[in-house]
């Protein structure tokens, strides 16, 4: 049972993960371009 939540633990972090890297990359480009 623990086993299970465990690896739905890590699946939701790896998706946090990504999600959070897409919107820094996105928020890293839209300060790029109004940077300048």
């Amino acid at each position: 049972m623990s086993q299970e939540i465990l690896e739905v633990s890590v699946m939701v972090d790896e998706q946090f993960d990504m999600k959070f890297n897409w919107l820094e990359g996105t928020f890293g480009l839209i300060l790029k371009i109004f940077g300048k």
